[in-house]
């Protein structure tokens, strides 16, 4: 899923790593981040004959998640180390927790479809930004600032969305729509940065907006492709 006027990026002043390197370690941390999101989703969406999540203490989770994002964004600290990792992974399991109950509501209308669907479709949108992101020569740091304020806006108002219903219609659909394009374009940036720039100091942060825009990508889908 996935930074206020306050936000200063977190340039390390350390020797820089192999681009290979450092893309290896960003992606293996967002690999992880998504694995605890598909716990969290398991554990929410109420595995066996448990039930799932009720909504308050589905919308607690992810408020909670929004809150560490917030806290990350204002830290610097919390963008690197042992402590920015264990924020990333508490962010995907508890947005996980909230989202699971969404998704199995899916599951007991019969509309599983629409969430593999929004699920593959995520994967080539993210797929195709960050080649894009890679292959940009110019240097779009400039735009990080604005685009994780739009992103972090975009966990609220997605989610939002999601779990108070009040998403459909042609207005819920824009909104989806902008918020999938400004996930998308953050992605561009955040790869090109990791081509660019990037350290190993900058690994966490970058692993976390990456994670955090794929899952705003994917809510956009679920919420078009369920239209």
């Amino acid at each position: 899923m996935p930074e206020t006027s306050s936000y200063s990026l977190p340039y390390a002043q350390t020797q820089r790593a192999s681009y290979g390197a450092i893309l290896s370690q960003t992606m293996f941390l967002v690999a992880i981040a998504i694995a605890f999101l598909v716990v969290g989703s398991y554990v929410g969406a109420g595995p066996g004959d448990a039930e799932s999540l009720g909504r308050g203490a589905a919308m607690g989770c992810t408020i909670a998640a929004i809150v560490l994002l917030f806290a990350q964004s204002f830290v610097g600290a919390l963008r690197t180390g042992p402590a920015g990792m264990a924020l990333l992974f508490a962010i995907a399991l508890l947005l996980g927790l909230g989202l699971g109950p969404v998704l199995e509501a899916y599951n007991v209308t019969g509309n599983g479809d629409v969430v593999t669907k929004a699920a593959g479709t995520t994967g080539l949108v993210v797929v195709a930004a960050a080649a894009g992101g890679t292959l940009i020569a110019k240097d779009l740091s400039g735009w990080m600032k604005p685009l994780s304020i739009v992103l972090l806006v975009a966990v609220g108002v997605s989610w939002a969305m999601l779990i108070f219903g009040g998403g459909g219609g042609a207005a819920g659909d824009v909104v989806s729509l902008v918020i999938g394009a400004a996930s998308a374009v953050a992605i561009v940036i955040y790869f090109n940065f990791l081509r660019l720039q990037a350290t190993e100091d900058d690994v966490v942060w970058l692993a976390t907006g990456i994670f955090v825009a794929v899952v705003n990508i994917f809510l956009t889908l679920l919420n078009i492709f369920s239209d």
